[in-house]
């Protein structure tokens, strides 16, 4: 028994296949001679930039497009062809279709039996650009957010000063760039319990709100201030010699006994004591004795 097959073959250079498989490339595709003359582009080339093959074969750029897209599509050519590298534009087209997109263009030299093309690639990043921005975007939000986070976790909601922890962990830091000298002064509002109790919680919040602004504006450039609970307040005063911390413990109670708090239809007076020691050789792990030191001075002078 015999068998008996016909075997059909496609000469593929006479059928064109490479060219056909190029022209059905969503892509935008380009070849070019050596003089950057267009020797062939594909359907996605057509439909981009509004021509046919038969415009632009034989042809230049500065005969087909206006002088701004000369000036973005054929920038490099010339040095892609003579030394053979490849170059990569970024670029702004108007699709007919689709408006504005953002392209990419790649273009190569091809040597082909000793002639050389260049072949352009052009793709389409609109949508690769748009979720970079997003991502961009959303990192921003998020690094706001974590720094939101970060000053919530290190600072007293009402008055924006350090809290204990934060003081406690920014202090080592200050002292240290400081020489290690310095001081504090440990602040107390008199009788806020009488604010209180005359005003309301709402007085006495807007109290310490007006006490914590007056004291930050008198204390010095690289001094912190730090709510430690209540009506209790600890300046921290890096570098500070005795005289400063004299100077600054005068002025903040000066200040606050010159200026009242306006709350709703009512003026609230302050008067501030404060206690403060300060150290020629700061130790930070004993931040808390100084602290205690200080009350005892405070507790003097009221």
């Amino acid at each position: 028994m015999s068998l008996y097959m016909q075997v059909h073959t496609i000469d593929f250079e006479s059928a064109n296949l490479p060219t056909a498989v190029l022209d059905v490339l969503p892509t935008p595709v380009l070849i070019k001679d050596s003089e950057t003359r267009y020797v062939w582009i594909n359907a996605a080339f057509e439909r981009l930039f509004q021509v046919t093959k038969e415009e632009v074969v034989g042809r230049f750029d500065k005969e087909l497009f206006t002088e701004r897209q000369v000036a973005q599509c054929n920038g490099g050519d010339l040095r892609v062809l003579n030394t053979g590298e490849v170059d990569e534009a970024y670029e702004t087209l108007i699709d007919p279709e689709k408006g504005e997109r953002e392209t990419i263009t790649r273009k190569t030299r091809l040597d082909v039996n000793g002639t050389s093309y260049l072949v352009g690639i052009m793709h389409d990043v609109t949508d690769i650009s748009s979720v970079n921005r997003q991502l961009e975007e959303s990192a921003q939000v998020l690094e706001f957010q974590a720094a939101e986070l970060r000053h919530l976790a290190s600072s007293d909601p009402l008055t924006s000063c350090l809290n204990r922890r934060a003081m406690l962990e920014t202090a080592p830091a200050q002292f240290a760039a400081s020489g290690n000298e310095g001081g504090l002064l440990l602040l107390d509002i008199d009788r806020f319990k009488g604010v209180n109790d005359t005003f309301g919680h709402a007085g006495g919040d807007a109290a310490l709100v007006h006490f914590a602004d007056v004291v930050r504006a008198n204390i010095r450039p690289g001094d912190s201030l730090a709510r430690l609970g209540g009506e209790e307040f600890v300046a921290i005063l890096p570098g500070a010699s005795l005289g400063d911390l004299e100077a600054v413990a005068e002025r903040i109670r000066a200040s606050v006994e010159a200026s009242a708090v306006e709350f709703e239809e009512d003026v609230i007076q302050l008067t501030v004591s404060a206690g403060g020691v300060h150290r020629s050789q700061v130790d930070v792990e004993q931040l808390d004795h100084w602290i205690a030191d200080a009350d005892e001075c405070l507790y003097q002078a009221k």
